[in-house]
């Protein structure tokens, strides 16, 4: 069942002192200078009206450092309500010192500490100057899906906005250390959901999670992430661009207190909300221990889709989607098979703005090549290959393939992988090199 932390428990909170009184400026500081969020048509708008006293006292314990979630589950239960835990002593906390357990002490001294230094006021007053936004699971704007889930966080972080309900959402998720065509497989699919509207949820992870949200925002969609970590912090750090990018036509969203650092436990807990968030999940690729595979049996834990694109037997990354898909996955086996398939999971509604099928777009898109370049440009594909490899099999001069490689490079039709080894860019993938 899910916590409601709207239900009293049993034991009675101690007698305390009462709430302090907030002024109007410090209620409104709480939801900081740039609260816009979707309305029901999906639009954005601005919310002037004031936040609750409640709503700011769930963003005072959320706020706490180190206190996760089976902890403020703990409180509820004990104290009855967020406003009783605020109120309570520290001395009130004494029970679980007892318990002698290091989990208990940890976060017990972590709130003791938090009672002493951290008001509602101030825990506003620092959102306000992060711009991140607060909100909690009682709010009308929380995520629904989120709603539904047996460890619904009690409050997400987000820099930007939140996702829309009333649009189609799938999680694009994959290895870190991912192949060329894995990396190019999830630009192409994640251009391709754009285009139909869809919204795409990651976890901004090196790999097939940035190739995805890249190339939602490169193709004017709007992408969210989920970390591991405070909304305030950029990980992995040579993803700032991307991190600063989000916000903007998407956004950044934690269940984690700002400042909180990305350890490798909060990376499991965090997958559940990135499955939460989508429709459907798509695995690009994934080793058969890996992440992805934890996001997509939560998936299917939660009655969503899973969908995977099938790989050699032979490769390591392709292990994971391959025992998916034996698992009863949908294949995907191309990006118009996803589209018609999601089409009847979903309702996806398929646009086809100029009515010409995916693959007759991309020859027709193809720039003018000579026949020298086109026979180099035959020669490759999206494993990268070593430029006397591609010579011989163009049958070419090594200096000539060499000079015809960069103009394809000028092309957006080629990219150098890595030092002389050259792959094809597959369509509107151009930008992810």
């Amino acid at each position: 069942m899910k916590a409601n932390p709207s239900e009293p428990m049993a034991a009675a909170a101690p007698a305390t002192a009462p709430l302090p009184e907030l002024s109007p400026a410090q209620i409104r500081q709480a939801r900081g200078p740039e609260d816009q969020q979707y309305d029901g048509t999906g639009e954005n708008r601005r919310r002037d009206n004031p936040v609750s006293e409640e709503e700011l006292l769930w963003l005072w314990l959320c706020s706490c450092p180190g206190l996760y979630r089976n902890a403020v589950t703990a409180l509820l239960h004990y104290f009855g309500s967020v406003k009783e835990i605020f109120q309570a002593p520290v001395s009130a906390l004494a029970p679980w010192k007892k318990t002698g357990s290091k989990s208990s002490l940890q976060w017990v001294s972590f709130l003791a500490a938090h009672k002493e230094s951290g008001s509602p006021e101030r825990m506003a007053e620092l959102l306000r100057r992060k711009e991140i936004s607060f909100v909690s699971c009682r709010h009308p704007d929380f995520p629904p899906s989120l709603r539904d889930l047996p460890d619904c966080p009690y409050g997400l972080f987000y820099r930007g906005h939140l996702p829309d309900p009333g649009r189609a959402s799938v999680a694009v998720i994959g290895a870190r250390c991912c192949s060329n065509y894995g990396y190019q497989m999830a630009g192409l699919i994640s251009r391709m959901l754009t285009e139909q509207g869809c919204q795409i949820i990651s976890g901004m992870a090196v790999g097939i999670d940035g190739a995805a949200q890249s190339a939602c925002l490169q193709n004017g969609g709007s992408s969210y992430a989920v970390l591991g970590c405070g909304a305030d912090i950029c990980y992995p750090p040579e993803h700032i661009k991307l991190f600063r990018s989000l916000p903007e036509r998407g956004g950044v969203l934690s269940e984690f207190a700002p400042g909180t650092k990305p350890l490798r436990n909060h990376f499991p807990v965090r997958n559940r909300l990135i499955s939460g968030l989508s429709d459907a999940v798509v695995v690009v690729e994934a080793r058969e221990k890996s992440g992805s595979l934890i996001t997509a049996d939560l998936a299917l834990e939660q009655g969503k889709d899973v969908y995977a694109v099938p790989g050699r037997c032979s490769d390591q990354l392709s292990r994971g989607c391959n025992r998916l898909i034996e698992q009863g996955a949908g294949i995907i086996l191309s990006p118009d098979n996803l589209l018609d398939n999601l089409a009847v999971s979903i309702g996806l509604k398929r646009v086809r703005p100029d009515g010409r099928d995916s693959r007759r777009a991309a020859a027709e898109s193809l720039p003018a090549l000579s026949d020298e370049e086109q026979a180099v440009f035959n020669v490759l594909s999206s494993d990268a290959a070593g430029a006397e490899e591609i010579a011989a099999k163009a049958s070419l001069p090594l200096v000539r393939t060499l000079q015809i490689l960069v103009q394809l490079q000028l092309k957006n039709c080629a990219a150098e992988i890595s030092r002389n080894r050259y792959a094809v860019i597959l369509k509107g993938n151009a930008d992810l090199f």
